[in-house]
């Protein structure tokens, strides 16, 4: 299956900003991640990001996402 590319902006919420959110998507759901730009205070966490998988996993990890109270924009 060929693997598919979304270009992604997060922003997350003051209660992620520690957490290994990134890496969490990338073992459990076996995505690949380029950090494009970051900013990251300490109320709010903003990146854009592309994402590498398969369709299916990349679908998992946006609601992975959304159940957490990321906010997504597609780009």
């Amino acid at each position: 299956m060929a693997a598919t590319i979304r270009k992604l902006s997060l922003s997350f919420p003051q209660k992620l900003i520690r957490e290994p959110i990134l890496h969490n998507i990338s073992t459990r759901f076996g995505v690949s991640f380029n950090i494009l730009r970051a900013n990251v205070t300490d109320e709010l966490g903003f990146l854009e990001l592309s994402l590498e998988g398969d369709t299916e996993s990349l679908e998992k990890v946006l609601e992975y996402l959304r159940s957490l109270a990321v906010t997504i924009e597609e780009s």
